[in-house]
């Protein structure tokens, strides 16, 4: 039995700690001290350690029974002190809502209690955060919101400094399943670099191109390589400020996730979460509702829809030092649609077809404490997506978007004496590619066989088979120093180095030819005997014929574009403590052979607590961006096509079309990067923690996709069309974002509940926007004149209309109620009025010059309010926990406005209306 006794003195000596004048209960754990204690046993190691430090401390003493502390010699914080002590154990500190500590196991909780979550860190929060770096999501956090599709983008919309598509929610993508992009402090949302367990995901082959699935040459992609669940994920942490040296890639902002540990005793889940479109209101403008009803193929709309997904996993320590976590998720959306045009349905039928979308997850993650000193992880991931689609009116025309890839993942922590020593070796390779349903295109006369056309045309076909690969191996050492005293400060040093080699490829794999010009024939059996497939013997309604073969065609032939990319990166930054001053300085060195340019990037940090419970800011740094492969891919894409090849009969040979021109200059040798200054403040008072924060961010060396010929550049290429586009690295942007967080430090208890709230609001001023890489930048790069909203200005001063909300108000409640095993979660957002930007067909004359004039259609503010009800019960310690979860999206059907349809009358369009989801599970 444990020993009551013993808990019971330990809870004395805290409250004995607690009445110590200048002894605060809720003292932060970053304290630096330095420390001499010889090996003991667990318990007295950590009681006598606690009281050293003033933590107010009591646990279950059967918890460290039979246990053995290490010495503890040198400086170091009380938060690596306790990490130290507690090394391979699997135990952990747990905060109590008193501001005490305990001590548990790592994966316990409460018998049949529901989770309790933590307070979020945020801003200068903890000792990670004592440079207001950015913001921190727990276990325990992410598992009480309403994710929807369970992406990491959507998690984020509780942070002031992410924004987010406007029709991110739109009523139109319901059935989507795809992670949602988000933009960090304005920059554009493929410039952030997505981590998972220090292993690189972004997907640089071309996040940022055209989302539609019918391009001749490519294929549309997300900015993460991987669609990776957050149902593992022990935390989720976005770094947007003074972010240090260890990080690159990157002119947004980090998004970092880490993957739990497989807990001690075997164990396991299993759940089912689904909504569709019966539980589902969507919020259409009247003049759309018929043709929304009768909607075809993508980016019509999805009147019918179900959403699934399944979960498995199963963990546990395999010995004593081994610990195994397998996993399985499997993610499937189903929309069926109208074969032919909305507008059609009526006088040609109610065919229908089936959109697919997909996404499974099958991870395997081992652990093992192979000593005190030596711990060494491994994963494997094989996360595949695909979504399948088809073009309205057009048979053979269906086509298959594949993405995801694999993922393996070794690294190694050793706790030398002196400091902590962590290597990793990673590769991955991933896809965005596209598989078509049909190799060619024909444009036949309708006719008895062809005869779905909807006028005297019919269409036939797709384009043919692309692929898309990065392949990445990496290679990265980090040391970490014990805190140390020199120079009259505290230091602690950081350094390590990255070698990353990438190879990125882009294949045709099928010759693809587009028919056009039917002309009569009475057979398409050829002279050889064999059949041509561009011919066809149903009699043609107009002229009709008894048959049709085709005479032109313009011809893809199969090719292969690839590259390889060796980079390195070395960094260093120093964390120096004077007292109640602290500075960190750093720099990154960087260089690649894709653009050829050594990138020097320093960082500064320095935070100043005047008082207990005051915090000031402030830092400058530089951060260099992701470059893309797509950027040199392209060079010599269109290469491969033949232009107007004929044929006089249907046995005549085909005549040899002329080789189109390169319509892409790869010519970029600058590497853009963002200027940030930053300052916060953090203040305690009342119970509460505030965090106001200002940054200030600069764009510079931005590509973007202009017009040859207005460049000037006239590149010695005879291979060059003369309507060549290349890349330019003239984009710029200027962004302020100011936010503010408020969140109660201990919460609010009311009889059995209790309650964590985190307030943020921000003010996002986007003063000049960079187009996206893939955006026609013309007008950009000339930058004339404009009238805009009666004023005249440069294009680029032009107002940014997308992930740029100017403010916006958030507000996240998750209450407990012990006694009935539930929990309630609120997420309320309120952003300000869309603004959408648009050019005029009018002009007037200013300076001499004729400009444009461009004018601004405002849309209403927009209120969202989620809501997940979730309940828990364990059954027994054997028999295993039940668990359901509610999920109501847009609880009060608000019509949140985020933009308007040219193609309509400049309709408003609207988010989803209101939303219910269901996920019911099981745990043991």
């Amino acid at each position: 039995m444990p020993s009551i006794t013993h808990t019971f003195r330990l809870s004395l000596l805290a409250a004995a700690l607690a009445a110590t004048p200048g002894f605060a209960q809720d003292a932060p754990l970053q304290a630096v001290a330095s420390t001499e204690q010889a090996e003991s046993p667990l318990g007295l190691a950590l009681s006598t350690f606690a009281a050293q430090r003033g933590v107010a401390l009591s646990f279950d003493p059967t918890l460290a029974a039979g246990r053995t502390a290490p010495a503890l010699s040198g400086t170091f914080s009380t938060e690596q002190g306790f990490a130290r002590l507690l090394a391979g154990t699997g135990l952990r500190l747990q905060p109590l809502p008193d501001g005490s500590y305990t001590l548990a196991a790592a994966d316990a909780r409460p018998a049949g209690s529901t989770r309790r979550t933590q307070p979020l860190r945020v801003g200068g929060d903890g000792q990670a955060f004592h440079y207001a770096e950015g913001l921190r999501l727990d276990e325990d956090y992410m598992r009480a919101q309403a994710t929807g599709n369970g992406d990491i983008g959507r998690l984020l919309r509780i942070n002031p400094a992410v924004q987010f598509d406007n029709a991110q929610q739109s009523s139109f993508t319901p059935g989507d399943i795809s992670p949602a992009n988000v933009s960090i402090n304005g920059a554009p949302f493929y410039q952030n670099a997505f981590v998972v367990d220090g292993m690189n995901f972004n997907n640089d082959i071309d996040p940022g191109g055209d989302p539609s699935p019918y391009r001749l040459a490519t294929a549309p992609g997300n900015s993460q390589a991987f669609a990776l669940d957050t149902d593992l994920l022990a935390d989720l942490t976005v770094l947007d400020s003074n972010v240090p040296a260890a990080y690159g890639g990157f002119s947004g902002g980090v998004i970092e996730a880490n993957v739990r540990t497989p807990k001690d005793h075997f164990s396991g889940s299993v759940s089912y979460q689904t909504t569709r479109s019966s539980w589902t209101r969507y919020l259409l403008d009247e003049s759309m509702r018929e043709d929304y009803a009768n909607a075809s193929s993508w980016g019509d709309g999805q009147p019918e829809f179900t959403k699934e997904t399944w979960r498995a996993t199963l963990e546990g320590k395999v010995t004593d030092t081994l610990g195994v976590l397998a996993n399985f998720t499997r993610k499937r959306s189903t929309i069926p649609t109208y074969f032919y045009s909305a507008h059609l349905v009526d006088s040609y039928g109610e065919e229908r077809e089936i959109q697919r979308q997909r996404s499974d997850q099958a991870m395997v993650k081992a652990v093992w404490e192979a000593s005190d000193r030596l711990t060494v992880d491994a994963s494997f991931t094989h996360a595949p997506s695909e979504n399948q689609l088809f073009r309205s009116n057009i048979r053979g025309a269906g086509v298959r978007i594949d993405g995801g890839g694999t993922m393996v993942n070794l690294g190694a922590t050793w706790l030398a004496d002196w400091g902590t020593i962590t290597q990793r070796l990673s590769w991955s390779r991933s896809e965005q590619s596209r598989d078509a349903q049909s190799d060619d295109y024909f444009t036949w006369q309708h006719s008895a066989t062809k005869d779905w056309g909807t006028n005297a045309s019919t269409l036939e076909g797709e384009f043919g088979d692309i692929e898309q690969l990065q392949r990445r191996l990496t290679y990265s050492a980090q040391v970490q120093s014990n805190p140390f005293d020199f120079g009259g400060g505290v230091h602690q040093l950081t350094s390590g180095v990255e070698l990353t080699r990438e190879r990125f490829d882009y294949r045709r794999l099928t010759e693809n030819s587009t028919y056009t010009t039917p002309a009569r024939t009475t057979t398409c059996t050829l002279d050889t005997g064999e059949v041509d497939t561009a011919c066809d013997m149903g009699r043609t309604t107009l002229g009709a014929w008894p048959g049709q073969y085709f005479t032109r065609r313009t011809r893809y032939a199969t090719g292969h574009i690839g590259f390889n990319v060796e980079s390195f990166a070395a960094h260093i930054d120093d964390d120096m403590r004077y007292g109640n001053v602290s500075i960190r300085p750093g720099l990154r060195i960087e260089r690649d052979s894709y653009i050829g340019q050594t990138t020097v990037a320093p960082r500064f940090a320095l935070s100043w607590e005047p008082r207990d419970g005051t915090l000031l800011t402030f830092g400058a740094n530089r951060y260099y961006g992701r470059n893309m492969a797509t950027w040199k891919l392209r060079d010599g894409v269109n290469q491969l096509r033949y232009n107007s090849e004929r044929r006089t009969s249907l046995n005549g040979a085909w005549t040899t079309g002329t080789q189109a021109g390169n319509d892409t200059y790869f010519n970029i040798d600058k590497v853009g990067y963002a200027d940030e200054l930053m300052l916060a403040w953090r203040q305690d008072w009342a119970g509460w923690r505030f965090n106001l924060k200002a940054v200030n961010r600069r764009l510079r060396d931005q590509v973007i996709n202009v017009s040859g010929r207005i460049t000037g550049i006239t590149p010695d290429d005879p291979t060059l069309a003369s309507n060549y586009t290349t890349w330019s690295s003239t984009g710029s942007g200027l962004s302020n974002i100011y936010s503010l967080t408020a969140q109660p430090l201990l919460g609010w208890s009311a009889g059995a509940t209790h309650t964590q709230a985190l307030f943020a609001l921000d003010w996002t001023d986007v003063r000049k926007a960079v187009p996206f890489y893939d955006d026609s930048a013309d007008l950009f790069y000339l930058n004339p004149w404009i009238r805009y909203d009666g004023r005249y200005m440069r294009y680029q001063q032009k107002p940014a209309d997308n992930y740029t909300r100017p403010w916006t108000a958030r507000i996240n409640t998750i209450t407990r109620i012990t006694p009935l095993d539930l929990s309630v979660t609120n997420m309320l957002v309120y952003s300000a009025g869309y603004r959408r930007i648009a050019r005029t067909s009018l002009t007037e004359m200013y300076q001499g010059e004729r400009i444009e004039v461009w004018e601004e259609r405002q849309f209403s503010p927009s209120l969202t309010w989620n809501v997940r009800l979730g309940w828990e019960r364990e059954l027994s310690a054997q028999a295993g926990t039940l668990h359901a979860n509610v999920d109501i999206n847009n609880v009060l059907n608000r019509r949140n406005v985020y933009g308007a349809s040219p193609a309509v009358g400049n309709v408003p369009l609207y988010d989803i209306g209101r939303q219910f989801w269901l996920e019911v599970g099981y745990r043991y």
